[in-house]
């Protein structure tokens, strides 16, 4: 066995792989944005491509890891399907309409929806640890967005954008965890839910966009490393380690991908960045850590009852 193999062997027997993926999904998911935020084109043109490249590139990825498409997998997929291109196209939109602190942190009002939910719908169990790590992160993101500076380019119906896109990514992400759950293979789950979204995105860009023409060679670039990064690396690790991570815990690690975006903006389009934005994100990430610690003790407790 080389090494490599090895190494692959070593990382998948971890315990906490799953909540590796995870953690690796929402970086990916931080950097998306920077990319959308430096196209040339419209919204419509964005989404239409990135579904365009994203869709064939899911798929493939399906069949390639012994996945495949059936009428049974689409039906089961109709909705979740439906609502992540609502998703998408609220959430592109809303990083074009508005700063991307704003758009990215709004987000992170979703960990407060699975909270109310989590328990009956999936019977997890919510410690008192666990619950007051949550408060402290989202105070965290709730001081980067009240502190973000009105020269960040931050406006009222970018925000409202936003915060339409969390309620319907809210529901996906419960309804992804009950499918993964039942058992429906990731991958295929995840081409058939793009399969669903590219339906009515495709046509929305060729009708809404008047730039499908006018993509730049940067464009093709920012459009790929979109559809790898936050989509393939993204949606891919997170619609894996969902059959095996609270979906408490996979919500509030969202709470980083905000923190990166913000950060990267930061240094890349020089939106501006507050002190107190700083301290936010500083809290957000230090009580994240310790949230993730107490899944894992909590895990590690549950294993040494059953034996």
């Amino acid at each position: 066995m080389t090494f490599a193999q090895r190494s692959s062997t070593s990382l998948r027997q971890r315990d906490d792989i799953h909540v590796i993926a995870a953690i690796t999904a929402v970086t990916a998911w931080g950097v998306g944005p920077i990319f959308n935020k430096a196209m040339t084109v419209d919204t419509p043109a964005i989404v239409f491509y990135r579904m365009l490249i994203g869709a064939p590139m899911m798929i493939v990825v399906a069949y390639r890891t012994g996945g495949a498409l059936s009428r049974d997998l689409m039906r089961k997929t109709a909705l979740p399907g439906v609502l992540f291109g609502l998703s998408f196209l609220s959430g592109f939109a809303s990083v074009k309409m508005t700063s991307i602190a704003n758009a990215t942190l709004i987000t992170t009002v979703q960990p407060i929806l699975v909270l109310f939910v989590a328990p009956k719908l999936f019977g997890e169990r919510i410690r008192a640890r666990q619950l007051m790590y949550s408060a402290f992160s989202m105070a965290g993101v709730l001081l980067v967005v009240l502190a973000a500076a009105s020269t960040s380019g931050a406006k009222l119906s970018g925000d409202l954008m936003a915060l339409l896109n969390v309620v319907i990514w809210t529901v996906y992400f419960i309804l992804s965890k009950k499918r993964r759950v039942a058992g429906v293979h990731s991958w295929s789950y995840l081409a058939a839910v793009f399969l669903w979204a590219s339906f009515f995105i495709l046509p929305f860009g060729v009708v809404a966009s008047n730039d499908l023409g006018a993509m730049q060679s940067l464009d093709w670039v920012y459009v790929v490393a979109m559809a790898i990064g936050p989509g393939l690396v993204g949606h891919g690790l997170m619609t894996w380690a969902q059959s095996h991570v609270d979906v408490t815990l996979a919500s509030l690690l969202g709470l980083m991908s905000p923190v990166i975006s913000t950060v990267a903006a930061w240094f890349v389009f020089d939106e501006s960045l507050t002190p107190w934005q700083i301290v936010g994100a500083a809290v957000v990430l230090s009580f994240l850590a310790l949230l993730v610690g107490e899944q894992k003790s909590s895990a590690e407790a549950a294993i040494e009852h059953e034996v």
